[in-house]
């Protein structure tokens, strides 16, 4: 099986955090024209306290219209590697700072229409915090729980964001919390 040959991409649509594309493309059975989100990747950051307590956020996402509790995460600024990336984003929105920094998988989260990448880590950190340093949009409240309850949470529904499951899950199978 070939794979199908990229005929023509036309940028209909350039935002703020991703560009949409409407593109062809031929295959064995003809021309498919799809449109593709295209997006710079993010990282998403599962905090471990000493005590072992994980750091999880209780955040408003606008998409939704609801607070849903998610592990602090962010998009890559132009350029910026994944690591630098999960060091900012874990201070600038906990106010926790990576004492140590783990990379464990990157992840795709819709790849029927979307790019985006999501790299994981579990970062271990302090008790102290600094002050956050939130976005204009952002609306959230951190929130420390025991591994367990996070993965009770999951068990009854109450996380549902997909990078939150995978990385408590995956941090949880590998011996990391």
């Amino acid at each position: 099986m070939d794979k199908p040959k990229l005929v023509s991409s036309e940028m209909i649509y350039k935002g703020r955090v991703f560009t949409v594309y409407k593109e062809v493309f031929q295959t064995e059975k003809g021309e498919t024209v799809i449109e593709v989100v295209r997006h710079r990747g993010a990282v998403a950051i599962l905090p471990v306290l000493p005590d072992g307590s994980v750091v999880l956020e209780r955040q408003y996402r606008y998409s939704i219209r609801d607070f849903i509790y998610e592990v602090p995460a962010g998009t890559l600024e132009e350029k910026e590697n994944p690591e630098s990336c999960a060091k900012r984003e874990l201070t600038e929105e906990t106010g926790y700072v990576a004492e140590t920094l783990r990379y464990l998988t990157r992840i795709l989260m819709s790849p029927g229409y979307v790019d985006e990448q999501i790299y994981l880590y579990v970062a271990k950190v302090k008790d102290e915090k600094s002050r956050t340093n939130l976005d204009r949009d952002e609306i959230i409240q951190t929130v420390i729980m025991k591994p367990e309850e996070a993965i009770e949470m999951i068990k009854n529904g109450k996380i549902i964001d997909s990078k939150t499951i995978s990385l408590i899950l995956l941090a949880k199978y590998l011996g990391y919390i």
